[in-house]
């Protein structure tokens, strides 16, 4: 099934145990538009059999490339591991890279899941390939903690809550994050100043190299995979062929601010879930005769605040409300989601707990441990914190951008912090940091950006900030919902993807799509294949 949180994924920013090291006096190279730096690498690539599973054939291969792009007498190499899916509709006409977000997600075995959809959307002229980025999978593995007890223990209990969860919640998970930046420090040492967005898009031009393609690279990139989009674009705009960034983050906020603009649109995700339950009655648990969608809202919302005050125990479970926010944010994510989704809400909401349970139970089953915070896998705030220019001194000084954050939405409100927490008490830099301002960027071929109308991740106000520093980039919105246009399946848009990358043909400006699976529909991208061709 298409659209899951495992492809497009940004990651949470409630788990307090994704904490990272914090180093300082670690030299910082700031760049504008880079130049490529001569270095150690193979020469080509010997592509063989994969470990992973696909839902085509695929090939492996691990390319080396310098460890540190910064340091000229620094022979220190790294091996990428990469994966491709062959092109399957005749000769390849050249690759296709993805990342699909985080930071963090492991990009190959994403890519081997998704392949026959993604090669169906793109028309199969291509080979689609992936690398797990610097700090991911095994790719200078970005961990704290050495297990999942290790990690666990390390979290006091008053700092395991949302910083409005508590009178003091906020307090405690400031000074959690300081403790745990202390043994992150001690755990990663210099590899985390190597795991920079700027490193990972040197990487993926050293492979573009490799592949005697013409040294132009093709890229489709989804959630964090747009802001990697937007670094790569930026730094090396003569070497871009056709870039997509569809769900997107906007970078001037990414690098230097509390990111507001992300979640501005949640809110608003979550009043038209509800809307369109009540459009499909015989579908969504949550539907009741003679009740509007702002009647609905409000009993959900007096159920949360409820939680917060007296939560609820189910078969040894306790439920409150930290748990539901987390729900909430997580099950917007995809359409696939909404049915679960609305069945635990509704067994929350009638004291039916064996219907809560299931519902439950069906959103994580679909949620990757690096989303639900279940991992050790650290990377997604080693390699954001890294990047992120920002910085507070103390809790004082931090309190009015969580206040700010709180009032910007009601359901990331309180989630939304804890990064910001543990990124402005970071003392770790990268070795490399993208230090241009994204404006007057020319590139060979003009990007192309998406944005779904109810993303309750990445507002499409990001996409549109980011259009207005590349010249001639259009913007497609796509009528949907969840985070990104894979997660809500459009024909419209899938013709829009192949037109582009097969003929360089961009949609109008201002140009909207449709979509063609309803919400709580059993409808599925594989599904509406055939319409495409395969």
């Amino acid at each position: 099934m298409f659209g899951r949180s495992d492809v497009i994924v940004a990651v949470p920013f409630n788990s307090m145990i994704k904490m990272f090291a914090i180093l300082s006096n670690i030299f910082l190279l700031a760049v504008a538009a880079a130049s490529p730096l001569n270095h150690i690498r193979s020469s080509s690539i010997e592509w063989g059999p994969c470990s992973i599973n696909g839902t085509l054939p695929i090939d492996c291969a691990n390319f080396t490339v310098p460890l540190d792009y910064t340091d000229k007498n620094c022979n220190s190499t790294l091996d990428l591991e990469l994966l491709r899916v062959p092109a399957i509709n005749g000769p390849s006409r050249g690759s296709i890279f993805f990342n699909f977000g985080g930071p963090g997600v492991e990009v190959r075995a994403s890519l081997a899941g998704r392949a026959h959809t993604l090669q169906a959307i793109t028309g199969g002229h291509h080979d689609l390939i992936g690398i797990d980025p610097r700090g991911t999978a095994n790719t200078l593995t970005f961990q704290c903690y050495a297990n999942e007890t290790e990690q666990a223990m390390a979290v006091p209990a008053t700092g395991t809550g949302l910083t409005n969860s508590s009178d003091i919640a906020a307090g405690a998970s400031w000074i959690t994050m300081k403790v745990m930046g202390r043994k992150c420090a001690k755990t990663a040492g210099e590899n985390g100043t190597l795991i920079g967005t700027a490193f990972t898009a040197r990487d993926m031009m050293q492979v573009v190299d490799a592949l005697g393609e013409g040294g132009l690279l093709r890229y489709w990139g989804f959630s964090y995979g747009t802001l990697l989009g937007a670094t790569v674009v930026s730094m090396f705009p003569d070497r871009m062929d056709k870039v997509i960034l569809d769900g997107v983050m906007n970078p001037h906020e990414y690098y230097s601010g509390p990111e507001p603009e992300a979640w501005s649109d949640a809110d608003m995700a979550f009043s038209a879930f509800l809307q369109a339950c009540l459009d499909a009655p015989s579908e969504c648990a949550l539907a009741k005769n003679n009740t509007s969608a702002a009647e609905l809202e409000a009993s959900i919302w007096k159920l949360v605040y409820d939680l917060k005050y007296l939560p609820v125990e189910i078969d040894g479970t306790i439920v409150e409300y930290t748990t539901i926010k987390s729900m909430i944010r997580t099950s917007l994510y995809t359409v696939e989601k909404f049915p679960p989704f609305a069945r635990a809400l509704n067994g929350l909401l009638v004291q039916n707990y064996t219907q809560y349970l299931e519902g439950a139970a069906e959103i994580a089953a679909m949620t990757p441990p690096i989303m639900a915070g279940d991992s050790t896998d650290n990377s997604a705030y080693g390699i954001h914190c890294s990047d992120k220019r920002y910085r507070k001194s103390s809790f004082t000084e931090m309190l009015p951008d969580i206040e700010m954050l709180e009032h910007a939405s009601q359901i990331m409100g309180d989630i939304a912090p804890v990064l910001m927490q543990i990124c402005a008490q970071w003392k770790m830099m990268p070795k490399e940091r993208y230090e241009g301002d994204f404006q007057n960027i020319k590139t060979q071929n003009p990007v192309f950006l998406i944005g779904n109308t109810f993303d309750s991740a990445t507002s499409i106000k990001g996409a549109f900030n980011v259009s207005s520093g590349f010249v001639d980039s259009v913007v497609l919105r796509q009528d949907g919902f969840g985070h990104g246009s894979l997660s809500h399946p459009s024909l419209c848009t899938s013709r829009a993807v192949r037109a582009y990358f097969e003929d360089g043909v961009l949609p109008e400006q201002g140009a909207v799509c449709g979509v063609d699976v309803a919400p709580f529909s059993n409808t599925t991208f594989e599904d509406l294949l055939p319409e495409l061709g395969f």
